[in-house]
C-alpha cells in the first residue's frame, strides 16, 4: 500500500468521529434567574386572598431555573417555577413566574414586555419558543377551558447597537466572554456574552450586543440572569417547535387574546 492510500485510509477513519463534532448544533444552556418581586402586587393575585397573619408571605427576591434547549436552529426556553410559599397563593403566583419570558425580550418581572423573554402570560404552555435561524421570538398562548386554542406571534430578535463595550474579558460556563454595558428602558445591565456558539440568543430581547452573540450573564438592578452550564449534546427532546396547529395572530392580537382570557380565569375564581 503506497503513502497516499495509507493518508486516504486514515482520513477516512477519523471523519466519522470527527464530523459529529464539528456539526454539533445542539444543546442547553441553564440560566439562574434572581427577581425582585412585587409582593404587595402579587398578593392581590391570589386566590382565596387573606388579610393580616392569614395572608401569605410574598419574599423580595425570588430564585428559579431556565433551561434553553437548542437543535438545528429551533430552540425553546422552559422555566422552573419558583415557590412563593403559602399555598393560597401558588396558583396564580407560579404562573406569573413562568410567564416572564413569555413578554418578549424587554420584560420586567412585575408582566411588562420583554426574548420577550421577556415574555407575558403563556397560557397552559410553560415554555417560549426561538426559531434561531431567522432571529425571532415566538409567543406562544394556548387558552383555558375546554375548547381550547393554541395562537402565536413573532418578535424580532433586537440587537443594541447603542452599548458600551468594555476591555474586560473572562470564562463563563467554559466559554470566553466579552463584556457590554447597556440600558434598556429605565434599567441598566451588564451583560457578558460570547461569539462561540453557533447562533444568537439573550434571556432578555434588547440586549445583544453583536449579531452573532450568546448571553450567558446579564446583571440588572432588578433582574439578573446567569448561565451556570453550557452543553452541546445531542438532545432528545424534539419539541422544539410551536405545536402543529396553532395560529399565527399580530402581537397586539395576541395580547388582547391573553388578556380575554385571564379576565375569563379571574371571574372564575372565588371571591373571599
Amino acid at each position: 500500500m503506497n503513502r497516499i492510500s495509507r493518508i486516504i485510509m486514515s482520513a477516512a477513519l477519523v471523519l466519522p468521529f470527527t464530523q459529529p463534532l464539528l456539526a454539533q448544533q445542539s444543546g442547553t444552556i441553564v440560566y439562574e434567574v434572581t427577581a425582585k418581586t412585587d409582593p404587595e402586587r402579587m398578593r392581590g393575585f391570589q386566590r382565596g386572598g387573606g388579610d393580616g397573619d392569614e395572608a401569605p408571605q410574598i419574599p423580595d427576591v425570588i430564585t428559579f431555573k431556565q433551561t434553553l434547549t437548542f437543535s438545528n436552529g429551533h430552540a425553546k426556553l422552559t422555566t422552573e417555577r419558583p415557590d412563593f410559599g403559602g399555598g393560597a397563593g401558588r396558583g396564580r403566583a407560579r404562573r406569573d413566574s413562568a410567564n416572564t419570558q413569555q413578554q418578549g425580550q424587554g420584560g420586567q418581572w412585575q408582566g411588562q414586555r420583554r426574548m420577550g423573554t421577556g415574555m407575558g402570560m403563556m397560557g397552559r404552555n410553560n415554555a417560549q419558543y426561538f426559531d434561531l435561524a431567522n432571529k425571532k421570538i415566538i409567543q406562544l398562548f394556548t387558552t383555558f377551558g375546554d375548547d381550547r386554542k393554541t395562537y402565536y406571534a413573532e418578535e424580532d430578535f433586537v440587537i443594541t447597537a447603542d452599548n458600551k463595550a468594555g476591555d474586560k474579558t473572562k470564562k463563563i460556563a467554559g466559554y470566553p466572554c466579552k463584556k457590554a454595558t447597556i440600558k434598556l428602558k429605565d434599567d441598566t445591565y451588564t451583560v457578558w456574552y460570547t461569539t462561540d456558539l453557533p447562533f444568537s440568543f439573550s434571556p432578555i430581547n434588547g440586549l445583544l450586543p453583536e449579531n452573532n452573540a450568546v448571553v450567558l450573564v446579564a446583571e440588572g438592578s432588578r433582574r439578573s440572569y446567569n448561565a451556570s452550564s453550557v452543553s452541546l449534546q445531542p438532545v432528545t427532546d424534539t419539541d422544539l417547535t410551536i405545536p402543529a396547529g396553532a395560529e399565527k395572530v399580530s402581537q397586539e392580537q395576541l395580547r388582547e387574546i391573553r388578556q380575554q382570557e385571564m379576565e375569563k380565569l379571574r371571574k372564575r375564581q372565588p371571591q373571599m
